[in-house]
């Protein structure tokens, strides 16, 4: 998953309830699990099983969290949020299959997702590039559930919303990781720019296509531009910026692509 995460302070993993699982520590991750429902809603317009979707994947979310630190660190106090939660899940998601059931057909394609991701998890490799692209697909796939979810039929402007979202989200990645995890490794920026000039030709292409308005791959130039700055400008501090004012950026960013992509989307079905 795009991940922003801090580091609790020395002395405090014993008081504060995050360092046991408890609450996501995963700042920009929070744009990454809510826009894509938000975009799929607007898509096809709200509905009073959103609510029980939306709290689905909220808890469930929460759930897969407290779960990847559990299976980390094999303890059996890290096992209770993971409980506690997936308790508070299930009412939610057995009302939502009662109110629309043919939102489950696609539990075969989130559990091989969910799978690899613990698997990853369980090897210490939660923080790689592989388990990252996992958790972006899943939850880029949020679009098209909840449109579904809507009674809106899955035609080419949900699957262009939710290559163009969940494209962006892929890109914040090795963004991210340029800025904290790998801050200063050159081949990281490199690849990030390098995926972020893909990216504007990609949104230039749906622009060309009609699909979007120019205002995307403006935006993508701007993302290329931060993916080679941001680094640069972090690498020369003295300190680096704190992960909760990267996690910040990443929300505003964020928002300001689900929503030129929903403006941009061309009238009709």
């Amino acid at each position: 998953m795009t991940t922003v995460t801090s580091a609790p302070a020395s002395g405090s993993t014993r008081r504060r309830p995050r360092a046991r699982g408890w609450v996501p520590d995963q700042h920009g991750a929070w744009a990454m699990v809510s826009l894509p429902l938000v975009a799929g809603v607007g898509l096809s317009g709200p509905v009073p099983v959103h609510l029980a979707l939306a709290a689905t994947w909220l808890l469930g979310y929460f759930t897969f969290y407290a779960a990847g630190k559990w299976v980390r660190s094999r303890r059996s106090r890290e096992r209770t949020p993971t409980l506690v939660y997936a308790a508070a899940c299930g009412p939610f998601a057995a009302t939502t299959a009662l109110a629309a059931p043919h939102l489950l057909r696609w539990v075969p394609v989130f559990l091989p997702l969910l799978v690899a991701s613990l698997w990853l998890t369980a090897r210490g490799r939660e923080r790689s590039l592989a388990n990252d692209a996992i958790t972006v697909v899943a939850a880029g796939l949020m679009t098209p559930v909840a449109a579904d979810a809507g009674g809106l039929a899955l035609g080419p402007q949900v699957w262009v919303a939710t290559g163009a979202l969940t494209a962006y989200f892929l890109g914040t990645v090795p963004y991210v990781k340029t800025m904290i995890r790998e801050r200063g490794r050159t081949v990281y920026v490199r690849g990030s720019v390098a995926y972020h000039l893909l990216g504007t030709v990609g949104a230039a292409l749906l622009t060309a296509g009609g699909w979007q308005s120019w205002l995307l791959p403006a935006v993508w130039l701007l993302l290329t531009a931060r993916a080679w700055a941001g680094p640069a400008a972090n690498r020369r501090r003295a300190r680096p910026l704190r992960p909760a004012v990267i996690g910040a950026g990443e929300i505003v960013a964020s928002l300001a692509v689900t929503v030129t992509v929903l403006f941009g989307l061309p009238a009709g079905p």
